[in-house]
């Protein structure tokens, strides 16, 4: 009876082990993902505002 329980154990030890390690790396994944996302947001935007100020400055250093 003790090696039934031993052999189940494994087995299903294994699969939880298994599970649990693929649980935690999606978790990460989309928590890094998440974390990429807001961090470059307010980058890109205030790039793209500092883009455009500089391109208006040059379309009315242009029009003098």
């Amino acid at each position: 009876m003790e090696s039934i329980g031993y052999f189940f154990g494994r087995v299903f030890g294994g699969f939880i082990d298994r599970l649990s390690d693929q649980m935690r790396y999606k978790i990460t994944d989309i928590a890094e993902s998440k974390i990429r996302e807001t961090v470059e947001k307010p980058f890109n935007k205030s790039a793209t505002n500092s883009q455009q100020t500089i391109t208006d400055r040059q379309d009315q250093n242009a029009k003098s």
